[in-house]
């Protein structure tokens, strides 16, 4: 099966869309303003970075937007139904004496495996797509 072509407008969307979403899952699991603060940081960061990378790669806007693109959805995959596990994370980051390691060593590993399937998945997806 070969991948279907997909213009840069398309991406453009889809980028859209993924930024979206990702801001609506994440934004709310932060457990303080700092944390929102950083996470509403993160799609900025990308507008500003992957360009410039881009050019000194010589890649083109669509294809770093389909990087872009499935990064966000990994990121956002990866924390689905871990609000709990990520809100000890993110507080263990911010106070890590203050947490007890029982109550945070199930969280973490529940969030890494997740966080990692939905890596490997969306870099599957991006081959794909990328090179059929």
């Amino acid at each position: 099966m070969h991948a279907p072509h997909i213009s840069a407008n398309i991406w453009w969307i889809t980028a859209i869309i993924t930024t979206i979403l990702f801001l609506a899952v994440w934004l709310p699991m932060m457990p303080t303003p700092r944390s929102r603060y950083q996470i509403a940081l993160i799609p900025l960061a990308g507008i500003v970075f992957l360009p410039a990378l881009g050019n000194l790669r010589g890649h083109d806007i669509g294809e770093l937007l389909s990087i872009y693109s499935t990064v966000v959805l990994a990121m956002i995959l990866g924390a689905i139904g871990r609000r709990a596990d990520m809100r000890v994370a993110v507080k263990q980051g911010e106070d890590p004496l203050g947490t007890s390691v029982s109550k945070v060593a199930p969280a973490n590993k529940r969030l890494t495996v997740q966080l990692s399937v939905a890596f490997v998945a969306a870099f599957a997806l991006w081959a794909w797509l990328t090179w059929g």
